[in-house]
């Protein structure tokens, strides 16, 4: 069965250019496109795609609201953020809506199909070109990492070196079968680490806990993450 998708972009060539782009694979339909929030919310309802492609800039309501209100009412939906945007609070904020892909415009063709293959599976997708910076962001190691979500409790997350280094790769965008790999780790043990990760972090998927990591690593003062060299996947 092939993955239905919808395009939102509020510009008419990027909207040809990616149904244009897309057309020839066997393994994604183009369902429709539009150009703006209202829009694609009623066709996200009435045509129930697997996946939607969305910028966040939009005139009107941006990407990210319009991400929030669909996932509400559809949440099976699986929204990837196609965007110019490689800023950290972007990247917090569209993951945070729910969203399970944040690529940049420049991609390719193989890598767009790829990430749509991939999101539609089940996976969580950043791409990779702005991982360094997220990465930079938390590069100093401590076993005790302050919630900034609730200061005034004082609450502490603590991580092990091991589970520092799975969020690490997880923030990253390996499936828990490169993280086996990356860490000579069985995929069970990774699962395990996982859920005790989510259990800390108080999240309960892949999506939350990289938006998590994103937001608490924004104050470096505070929080203190596991370094290792970024490795090019």
């Amino acid at each position: 069965m092939a993955i239905k998708l919808l395009i939102v972009d509020d510009h008419p060539m990027v909207r040809e250019g990616l149904s244009t782009m897309l057309a020839t694979s066997n393994e994604i339909t183009v369902a429709g496109s539009c150009s703006n929030s209202k829009e694609a919310i009623k066709m996200a309802l009435a045509e129930e795609p697997n996946v939607i492609l969305m910028d966040i800039r939009m005139e009107g309501v941006n990407g990210i609201d319009t991400a929030r209100e669909i996932l509400s009412q559809k949440p099976q939906i699986k929204i990837i953020f196609l965007t110019v945007f490689e800023d950290t609070e972007s990247i917090r904020q569209a993951l945070q809506s729910g969203a399970a892909g944040y690529i940049l415009k420049h991609v390719s063709r193989e890598k767009l199909v790829e990430t749509i293959k991939r999101v539609f599976q089940g996976e969580t997708v950043i791409d990779q070109s702005v991982f360094h910076q997220i990465v930079n962001d938390y590069t100093r190691l401590s076993k005790k990492v302050t919630d900034i979500r609730e200061p005034e409790e004082e609450k502490i997350i603590e991580l092990t070196p091991r589970e520092q280094e799975i969020l690490h790769y997880l923030v990253r965008g390996l499936t828990n079968k490169e993280i086996s790999s990356a860490t000579n780790l069985a995929v069970d043990t990774v699962k395990t680490h996982l859920r005790n990760i989510f259990r800390k972090l108080g999240v309960k998927n892949r999506t939350q806990a990289i938006s998590q990591a994103i937001k608490i690593s924004r104050d470096p003062s505070k929080v203190l993450f596991y370094n290792s060299e970024v490795i090019d996947a």
